[in-house]
């Protein structure tokens, strides 16, 4: 059985059913919330980074030193790492479409509507594109990482290419940053993000980039998913909505 532990923001654990660690955009140290902090983490084989900002990939360096993990990311992305003491022979860089592999698994990049922006130590600063990922797990579990991303049609496109059973959904958007502006909504709206989770086709919706799941924008989303029907009069996606420190089981088999 495969085990999701979130973390807060959009850290997760995923625990394979053959013992993988892969540790999702880790945002930890610095997280108050995260049930543990980098030190305490089991050895990480790999790190999958979606973008460059800081709640994404801000511990990254610090574990694959730790740990020699893999890393699958973008190319800003891994121009910062390497700017951060890296070694590039851990990195793979890729864009949406191109599979890579690491630690025996393959993980296909598809497009996020977000931006990635870095700035390295002597003042460069690079643009990129954030990555979605779709992550084909040994049991045959496909999980839909979203990355921040906002609604747009070709969602269903990877729903129907792709069919995955779990996906990881970016539902809303906590102020808790003195230095960002005040933004009236996440990058999806509790309804976009449902909507989002029925044309990908999901089995389970996952919800992160929130830290408190009292979360006014998590609450509407989980009743949104219970309300929804397809044309069919068919279900909508099961919520998953965790605390941080909490743990998802799925296997495709089971």
């Amino acid at each position: 059985m495969n085990q999701f532990k979130f973390f807060g923001f959009s850290t997760f654990l995923i625990t394979t059913d053959d013992g993988t660690t892969i540790l999702i955009d880790p945002y930890i140290d610095d997280n108050p919330t995260a049930p543990m902090k980098t030190k305490d983490l089991p050895k990480i084989d790999l790190i999958l980074a979606s973008h460059g900002a800081f709640d994404h990939m801000q511990d990254t360096a610090k574990i694959a030193a730790r740990d020699k993990s893999k890393i699958i990311c973008g190319g800003e992305t891994m121009n910062l790492l390497i700017d951060q003491g890296v070694d590039p022979a851990l990195i793979k860089n890729s864009v949406w479409g191109l599979t890579v592999e690491q630690c025996g698994i393959k993980v296909r990049p598809v497009v996020s509507m977000h931006r990635s922006s870095v700035r390295l130590s002597d003042g460069t600063a690079m643009d990129g594109f954030a990555l979605g990922f779709i992550i084909y797990l040994p049991d045959g579990t496909k999980v839909y990482n979203a990355s921040d991303t906002a609604l747009f049609s070709d969602l269903k496109l990877i729903g129907e290419l792709h069919q995955p059973h779990v996906g990881l959904i970016n539902v809303t958007i906590e102020n808790c940053f003195d230095f960002l502006p005040e933004f009236l909504t996440g990058e999806m709206t509790p309804y976009e993000a449902a909507l989002a989770c029925q044309w990908l086709g999901l089995e389970y919706a996952v919800a992160c980039h929130y830290t408190n799941k009292d979360n006014k924008d998590v609450k509407e989303f989980e009743e949104l998913l219970n309300l929804m029907k397809d044309k069919n009069g068919h279900g909508a996606p099961i919520p998953v909505i965790m605390d941080p420190g909490e743990t998802f089981e799925y296997s495709a088999k089971q």
